[in-house]
């Protein structure tokens, strides 16, 4: 996608703005029936950790910052006007960025890069003062996860990073109209019947939706550096995949999931847009709807909920070497009001040629990976499967069944007196079976090479590994 497609994309959804009433009136009934946990509102999930994230500065210096960090739907940690870089000296250009950061990205970056460079950096520099990087990082291509999509991207140290050194500052100017405050504020000012036709879906549901309709149609500088909106070959979401797609998800608790949402977002569009409008088409908001859930951050109040231009190139690593901070900036001096800066800081000395990378949630199963972000790890010890047994559910973790294998048998023999052995038995052969069944007729499809193939095969992988070491606690 290129800029000369953006006036053209606004003209087209800025009349969704100026609908009727009655087409923001008609809400199905069958969108409240199952809704998504995390279509209700921004999620807040913790990495474990101290939750008071205000420290002092003898703290800072002493210890190591426990990360309250996720990226995406994220919780991000508060420190109120404190320095947290101990003395470190990080390069950075007055300028606001790095030469090599900004060079990297527009070279090697690729269509993303480049739009990003744009935004970033706009030729007016509006705001590029207020996004800073550090001379020691630079962006590259990331297959980390195997697959062969261009525009994965990924940010690395160049040079060796001390601990505590910071990688990137993002100014208020920067993110503020990327966020759900200016997105609610924006649509209660042009649309608030839209407003209401999302909390009618169920609430909470409007600030997801209010910033989807921000990104569409007001923001299109930096629309164009995420994830394409029409013509990928290569969707990570599932919630953007087609039904050939989501059919190689049976036999996992995914499937159901991504069902579920898919519907839910059409039923949606229908009861907010109405059933005739096409300025914004179902595909485009679920394409928007999937952006905000797997781009934006927010805090652990829920007080602060955006995108992140230039964080947002950051991977999830569960060792992550890197945490992100708010900032607040107070100038009493001329009594100008309070901002919040957001920081991304080293939690380790970083090697050169190492990933920086933050965590995106380190009880996250590759279920919640996968749906929410796109991408699955190896050997991720919080995959689960899901039994369904007569008149009750057994939900199993892949690190509490391997605890139970190595656990003497009094443990073991205590959890399998909860249940029925041969049901449970039977259920997993039953498991077993629409796995194998799935791997049988689609095999050619999965030996492909793309990103979303090879995130069923890790998922479909921790979940026969899962079944199996279940199978030998109830043997």
């Amino acid at each position: 996608k290129n800029d000369d497609d953006d006036d053209d994309d606004e003209n087209e959804i800025s009349s969704a703005l100026h609908q009727p009433t009655q087409c923001f009136g008609g809400v199905s009934k069958s969108v409240a029936n199952r809704v998504p946990n995390e279509m209700r509102r921004p999620q807040t999930r913790f990495v474990s950790g101290n939750t008071n994230a205000i420290r002092d500065a003898p703290t800072l210096e002493n210890h190591r910052r426990r990360s309250l960090v996720e990226r995406r739907e994220i919780t991000i940690e508060r420190v109120a006007g404190i320095s947290r870089h101990d003395g470190v000296k990080q390069k950075m250009l007055s300028g606001g960025v790095a030469a090599s950061f900004r060079n990297s990205l527009r070279n090697a970056g690729g269509r993303r890069g480049e739009a990003l460079c744009r935004f970033l950096f706009p030729p007016s520099s509006s705001h590029s003062s207020v996004f800073e990087a550090s001379e020691n990082v630079v962006v590259a291509k990331s297959f980390g996860d195997g697959s062969i999509n261009d525009e994965s991207l990924g940010v690395f140290a160049n040079a060796a990073i001390k601990k505590n050194a910071k990688i990137f500052e993002l100014g208020f100017d920067v993110y503020h109209p990327l966020s759900s405050s200016f997105a609610l504020h924006s649509a209660r000012m042009k649309a608030p019947q839209f407003i209401e036709a999302a909390k009618r879906i169920t609430p909470g549901f409007e600030v997801h939706a209010c910033m989807a309709l921000n990104l569409l149609l007001d923001s299109s500088s930096y629309r164009v550096s995420c994830p394409l909106l029409t013509g990928q070959t290569d969707p990570s979401v599932p919630l953007l995949w087609d039904a050939s797609q989501v059919a190689l998800l049976r036999g996992t608790p995914t499937f159901d999931k991504v069902v579920t949402r898919k519907t839910f977002v059409k039923n949606a569009h229908a009861g907010i847009f109405g059933e005739e409008n096409t300025a914004v088409s179902v595909d485009m908001f679920a394409w928007a709807i999937s952006t905000v859930l797997s781009r934006a951050l927010n805090n652990k109040e829920n007080s602060f909920y955006s995108f992140m231009p230039g964080v947002d190139l950051l991977n999830h690593d569960a060792n992550a070497n890197c945490e992100i901070g708010l900032v607040s900036n107070t100038d009493t001096k001329n009594g100008k009001t309070s901002t919040t800066n957001i920081e991304v800081y080293a939690v380790r000395d970083i090697e050169k040629d190492e990933e920086c990378t933050i965590s995106y949630g380190n009880e996250r199963s590759n279920d919640e990976l996968l749906r929410k972000y796109g991408f699955c790890v190896p050997n991720n010890p919080n995959d689960f499967i899901d039994l369904r047994l007569r008149g009750t559910n057994l939900k199993v973790h892949q690190k509490n069944v391997l605890e139970l294998l190595e656990n003497n048998e009094e443990k073991r023999d205590e959890f399998v007196s909860n249940y029925n052995r041969s049901e449970v038995l039977d259920a997993i052969a039953e498991q077993k079976a629409a796995l194998d069944e799935v791997a049988n007729e689609e095999n050619a499809l999965l030996l492909g090479q793309s990103k979303w193939a090879e995130a069923i095969r890790l998922l479909r992988k921790g979940q026969y590994e899962t079944l199996e070491a279940t199978e030998r606690v109830f043997k």
